[in-house]
């Protein structure tokens, strides 16, 4: 079978822009998203996400990502946060994660019937130690279970700021 110049050159443009898609962001330690079934978080769905941090000499970017609809009932969700450190120890926060302005405009992209937002909870964070961090975040909210509520997720990065 022979093969024209034009099928090599498809294939070549078509496996470069898979990589390129597929291609990691080498300062992301953690990018994980989590999504719900029938749109609704309950107070006993807890997501946990796992952090391994390997380098204690830089800072890190701390965020978390919602998909809520655009029915959503609230300008904010509060969460919390239970970190487990590799040692063991433990340190639990409630954390307000603000989705949209006192005028009702949404926070972050809205397309169709979803809005998507990015919320950094921590800049410039500092991991005392090298090894897994455990982040166990249930949604802390007045209702349950909390209608709305697509998918949710945490990110992890360096930061481009130098420890000091």
């Amino acid at each position: 079978m022979k093969f024209s110049p034009k099928f090599f050159i498809y294939s070549f443009t078509y496996l470069l822009i898979c990589s390129l898609l597929v291609s990691c962001d080498k300062n992301v330690v953690l990018e994980k998203n989590e999504v719900f079934k029938s749109d609704q978080w309950d107070y006993a769905d807890a997501k946990t996400f796992v952090a391994e941090i390997k380098d204690t000499t830089v800072n890190y970017n701390i965020l978390l990502s919602v998909r809520h609809s655009f029915n959503f009932e609230w300008r904010n969700m509060w969460v919390k946060i239970e970190t487990t450190f590799p040692d063991g120890k433990q340190f639990e926060k409630r954390v307000n994660l603000v989705l949209s302005e006192p005028d009702g405009h949404w926070n972050g992209d809205c397309l169709g019937d979803n809005c998507d937002i990015q919320i950094p909870i921590q800049q410039n964070a500092f991991f005392p130690a090298i090894g897994k961090y455990t982040f166990k975040i249930s949604q802390d909210m007045r209702v349950n279970p909390l209608g709305y509520i697509k998918s949710f997720g945490m990110r992890v990065e360096k930061s481009e700021v130098a420890k000091k």
